[in-house]
Parts: structure tokens; sequence; C-alpha cells
């Protein structure tokens, strides 16, 4: 099917070719940019006057002069970004400025930056003006005014890869402007070594005084120490007091009988246990006992002879009840044994708790004498503690005041001048070339400028590819631009092969047959953006085409609004398209026939029913579905979009919409609105017939998926409406 060439949005590919477009566009905008630019720039070259620039160069030493192998009062500058930056902002402080007022004025030069001969100044030494409170005011004014200038006509930078600094001056006269950033770079040096050597001797008088306060305070804190120590009788051996040494002692030895007694209570309850539960010959203190181990092995042989008896059989003999009565006396005593190891290790506890008792009370008696002792014990220890921070601090002091006044009078700057400034031969400024340069370049954007804002506050349609881009629609059709004549004759125009308004609408025709199934009728909406955009001169072109190539077409005039389609093809006087959907009249009495041709259609006129209720009523569907089993074409002249809501309902019943948009008057904004309303709605949407197009050039392409011709004939469209109709009746058949 026939297509529009819709540009691509992706990628810069077409951005360029559409910028470079819309400045052809407005070339003379940006022509009269850059000439304007290029003249301000001329007068401003002629009207600036000539500057003279001088440059001096210092270098930060990254090696550190270093005469002692002490630490420095004041350190070396870190070779670190920021800190070169600060020394920028040093180098151009009003202070350093007023430094290099001081050395410009010792050096001759005036107030305007011309250097005074050497017997003027030896008049003015000689003979000093006489100051006033007026004078002394006139004079700071003019100083601060001398101090601005300086400050707005050096320039100090850095090309951020060394750690070298620049200093230019810009001045009229060459020789001043030299002298100018020597005298900064002077001046920085001498700051920093000024600084230096004023710190070492502000810390060396600081560290004077201190010492002498600090001495004071040692002397006191140490006799303070030795006369408490002395009253207090506060002896130390090894580092401890000899009441400390006994308090240890003693607490150990309550730990071992603390540790006895408990093992000793421990085994006596073992005991007592085992003598109750008849195991006491288990004891160690009972397998210890020489008396008690006779006693078990007496014990041993009364059982074995007493149970070789048994086993004898000889239970009547006579040394049995001997050898019974044996073993009672022998465990009786082994009993007796036993209880007396019991009753040792109770006199043993009772012992050990008599010790641990003498123990602890000595304990405590030397605690309580001790307690006097501590307090004064703890005093003692502070004062020996702040006497030996004082002592360290002193010695601090003391060493850190020696090392500085050794260093003074070997300051030295951490910078030194590597290039100095020189007159220049030639003037920097101004320069024609980059002057000319800067008029070029603000004219082109200036120009740009102008052009993109008279681009972006035109809201006009520039041209059939930026519409298609921007509303992401083919344009199906191109209807050139009529007379006032031609418009009168459009019915002839319309079967005439060699007019461009018939070429168009026939081009129309066949991408609007090409692109439907042949299986089945068609119903067509022709909208627009807004009024007087052409619509019914397009419905009516297209339905004398299609009626001139067999096809059988039916035109409704849905525009309540503004109704045109009876005036287009002759109004019979009804009945009309409100009286068939208010059910008083029947859609074959209001379908009307054209005289000059063969189309049918269906009137409307103006009424006060409002259009959203009619387009809205259920008979109007039913005679929309109604005209398309009848018709093979159903073309529906709708509002447009802007009056509401009326297009809208009419796109519903469609098949497909077509938005007719006049390239002189529809506004750009007002069309993507309208489409984007279409698809919010979900309607589908064919394409953009672009009306009164003065370009009579290339219209589209045709798809790939059919046969390529370059302008749809006459001949070509009966071809194709042929086919049409044979496919819709064999289909009807079937």
């Amino acid at each position: 099917m026939i297509v529009s060439e819709v540009p691509s949005t992706h990628g810069s590919g077409m951005a360029l070719p559409r910028i470079a477009s819309l400045l052809w566009r407005r070339k003379l905008v940006v022509l009269a940019g850059v000439a304007t630019a290029v003249g301000v720039a001329l007068v401003g070259y002629m009207l600036t006057p000539a500057q003279y620039s001088s440059e001096a160069i210092l270098a930060l030493n990254v090696r550190k002069l270093q005469a002692l192998p002490t630490e420095s009062v004041v350190s070396p500058l870190p070779q670190e970004s920021p800190v070169l930056r600060t020394e920028l902002d040093i180098i151009t402080s009003r202070t350093m400025a007023e430094n290099v007022l001081a050395r410009l004025d010792r050096e001759g030069f005036n107030a305007n930056g011309r250097l005074v001969p050497e017997a003027e100044r030896a008049a003015s030494r000689v003979e000093p003006p006489v100051p006033d409170s007026a004078n002394a005011a006139t004079l700071e004014d003019q100083n601060r005014d001398r101090i601005d200038r300086l400050l707005s006509d050096v320039n100090v930078a850095n090309d951020g890869r060394s750690y070298t600094i620049y200093i230019s001056y810009r001045s009229d006269n060459p020789v001043y402007s030299a002298a100018v950033a020597n005298a900064f770079g002077e001046a920085y040096l001498d700051y920093q070594v000024d600084v230096q050597t004023s710190a070492t001797r502000r810390v060396g008088d600081w560290l004077g005084g201190k010492i002498v306060s600090l001495r004071a305070t040692l002397e006191q804190s140490e006799r303070a120490a030795a006369d408490f120590r002395e009253k207090s009788g506060l002896v130390k051996a090894n580092g401890m007091t000899l009441q400390s040494q006994q308090i240890a002692a003693l607490n150990g030895e309550l730990a071992n009988l603390r540790a006895k007694l408990a093992g000793t209570e421990a085994r006596l309850a073992t005991a007592i246990d085992a003598a109750n539960n008849k195991a006491g010959v288990a004891l160690t203190e009972v397998l210890n006992s020489p008396a008690i181990l006779a006693l078990r092995t007496e014990q041993s042989r009364v059982e074995r002879a007493i149970l070789e008896i048994k086993q004898s059989g000889a239970t009547q003999s006579a040394q049995l009840p001997q050898l019974n009565s044996q073993l009672d006396s022998l465990n009786v005593q082994i009993n007796e044994g036993i209880q007396q190891i019991i009753n040792s290790l109770r006199s043993e506890i009772d012992v050990t708790h008599r010790q641990q008792a003498a123990v602890e009370a000595n304990l405590k008696e030397i605690q309580d004498s001790m307690s006097t002792a501590n307090q004064a014990l703890v005093h003692a220890d502070q004062l020996d503690r702040e006497a030996a921070a004082n002592r360290a601090i002193y010695e601090s002091y003391l060493t850190r005041y020696k090392q500085t006044i050794e260093q003074d009078g070997i300051a030295s700057a951490d910078a030194r001048m590597i290039s100095r400034a020189q007159p220049a031969s030639s003037k920097s400024s101004p320069r024609l070339k980059s002057w000319l340069l800067l008029g070029i370049i603000a004219g082109t954007g200036l120009g740009f400028l102008g052009a993109f804002l008279i681009e972006w506050f035109d809201r006009s349609i520039r041209s059939p590819e930026s519409l298609e881009t921007i509303t992401r629609l083919p344009i199906i059709g191109r209807i050139p631009e009529l007379t006032n004549r031609e418009r009168q004759e459009v019915a002839r125009m319309v079967r005439d092969g060699h007019s461009s308004f018939g070429r168009a609408i026939a081009d129309l025709q066949a991408h609007l047959l090409l692109s439907s199934s042949p299986k089945a009728s068609r119903a067509i909406a022709i909208t627009s953006a807004g009024d007087q955009e052409g619509k019914t001169l397009i419905v009516a072109g297209l339905a004398r085409s299609l009626s001139a190539t067999g096809i059988r077409t039916v035109v409704v005039d849905a525009n309540f609004r503004n109704p045109m389609v009876a005036q287009e093809f002759g109004d019979q006087f009804g009945p009309y398209l409100e009286e068939v959907i208010r059910g008083r009249q029947t859609l074959e009495a209001a379908v009307q026939h054209d005289l000059a041709s063969t189309i049918d259609f269906v009137a409307s006129q103006s009424c006060e029913v409002p259009a959203e209720y009619l387009l809205g009523h259920e008979q109007f569907a039913k005679m929309i579905a109604q005209l398309k089993r009848q018709y093979d074409i159903v073309l529906i002249d709708t509002p447009a979009l802007n009056n509401g809501a009326d297009a809208i309902r009419v796109s519903a019943l469609v098949d497909t919409t077509i938005v007719v948009v006049r390239r002189d008057t529809a506004r750009t904004d007002m069309v993507v609105a309208a489409v984007n309303r279409l698809r919010a709605d979900g309607r589908k949407i064919s394409g953009i017939v672009l009306n009164s197009d003065r370009r009579k050039g290339k219209v589209g392409h045709i798809d790939t998926s059919l046969p390529k011709i370059k302008l749809a004939s006459p001949q070509v469209i009966k071809k194709i409406a042929g086919h049409v109709k044979k496919s819709r009746s064999f289909t009807a058949k079937a």
C-alpha cells in the first residue's frame, strides 16, 4: 500500500539534518546576529586602549634548607594543591598590595604609574608636605584606589601541573607593568621570610618567659613533696612501704590457712560419711595407720579361718565360737581406731580456726593502723606526680627554647623568583583577531539562539516530515492548494487525470483501498483538529473518486455544528440525519442522491438538540451498521476534535479515522493534541491528509509488498476497485 516516509527519531542521524534545515530556513536571522556582533566587536576594538602585560615567575622550593637538625618554628609549605591555591590568594590580598604600593613609591612611581624623575623625588624628601587631616584623607582615598587598580589588573595563576606561580600585570605603561609584577614577587618572598622570622622571635620570647614560671613551679612542687614525706615518716622499700609489705604477707598466710581449713573440713566430712556407711577402712588416714593395718591383717586371718571351718563342714567345731568372738573384738578395735582418726581431724580443724582468727586479728590491727598512713601516702604520691609532671613540662619547654633561639637569623623563603618580569615590547591587548573571533562566536551564538527561539515559538507546520515525526502517523495524502476558481471545479478535477487535485484524490483512494480488507465494508471517519481544515472538500472529492470507479459509496454528514455536505452535493431539503436518529424518518427516506454522480449522501442541518445526544444515540450506531451492509464505503464527515467529544463518538463506530490538516492554518500543538486524544480512546487512525500543500513533489512511497507505482491514475484506481468488488461479491455468494 501507499505510505508516506516517516523519518526515524532514534539516534542523532536525523538530528543534524533537522538542525541544518532549521538554520537554513532561518539563515537571515543567523547572518544578522553575526553581522551585528562583528560590528560591535570592531567598535570595541577601536575604542579599547592599548595594554601591555609583563610576567614574573616564582617556583616553590621542593627541597627545604635545614641548617639545624631540629624542627623549625614555622613548618615548610606542604606541596599540595589547596596549599598552593592559598598562596595564590595571599599574593592577591590587599595586605600584599599595600606592600607592593610601598615598594613602587620607593622606586619612584606615582599614582598614574609614571616614573618620577630623581630630582623631583629628592626635592620631595628635602621639603616634605605638611600633613593635615584633609590631605591625609585624600591620600588614603588615593592609596585605596591605587590598591584596587593593582588588584584588578594583576593575575596570579598556576597551571595545576607544577609548583610554579605566574604573576602577570597589565598596564598602559610597559615599564610600570614589569615593575608591578616584580614588586608582587619580591613582596611575597619577603612576606615568607618575615613570617618565619617574626614567628621564631615571638615563640622564643614566649618560651623564655614561660620557662621562668615553670622553673619556680617545679622547685615549689618538689620541695612540698619532700617536706610532706619527712613529716609523715613514710619510708619505701622496693617501691612499697613496710606496712604494705606486712599486709601482703599476712594476706598470703591467711589464704593458706583458709585453704588448709577447707581441706581438713572436707576430709572430716568424708570420714564421717564413710564411718556411717561402714567404709571407714578405706580412708587415707586409716590406710596410713600402722595399728589399724595390723588389726586389719589379724581380722583377715580370723575371717579366713572361719571360712575354712565352714567350708570343711565342721560347723560344730569348738574353735568356731572362739574365732567369732575374736572377730568381733577386732571389729570393735578397728572402729575405735577410725573414731580416733576422726577426732584427730576435728582437733586439727579447731587448731586451724584459732590460727586463722589470730592472723585475721593481726591483719585487722595492721589495717587499722595503716588507714591514717594510707591517706598520707596518697597525698604524698599526688605530690610526687605533680612534681614529675612539672619536671617533664619544664624539660620539654627548656629544650624547645634552646632550639628556637638557635634558629633566629636563618629564616629563608619557601619560594624563589626564577624569572623577573621585563617590559613588554608589544601590546598584549586589544587584538583584532581575538575581537573578530569573539564577535563571530557571539554573533553565531546569538543568531542560533534567535533562530531556535523563532522556531520554538512558531507553532505552524514546518514540513510534512516534521508533522509525521511529532504525530507518529504517516501522511497518506497531500492535497494541493486550490484557488477560488479551482474550488468551483473540484467535481470536474476529480475525473481529470491531468489535474494535480484529481491525482492527489486518486492516490488517497488507492491508499484506502489497498490498506483495507476486500472482504469487509469500510466505514471511514474524516475529522480534523480544528474548523475550516477542508474535511468536507476531501470527503466530497474522495466520494466522487470512489463513485467514478464503481464503488458504492455513501456520505454521512455527522457535523451538526457546521453541516456542509448538503451544500457540496446539492441539498434536496431532507429528510435529515437528525430525523432518522430521533425515529421520525427511515434511513431509506433520508438517503439522497447526487444529481451529478452516483453518490448517495445523508445530509444534516443545524439543530437545537445537542450533538452529543444525537451522535451518542443507539439509533445512530444502528444506522452506521446498516449503511456498512448496503454500501462498500461509508464516509462520515465529523465535527472538529476541538469542538468536544463528537468526533470521538463517531470514531468509535467506524473502522478507521483520517485526520485532515490544513498546512497554512493548522497549529502543530493542536494536531498533536487531537491525535493523542484519538489514541487515548483506542481509535484506529489510518493517517493524515495534508490539505493546501504547496509542494508538488513526492507524495509518498509504495509499500514493498505491492507493485511500485509513481502515481495512482484513474485507470489504476478502476482496476483496484474492480478487484475489490469481485472479492466482496465472491464473499457474499459464499
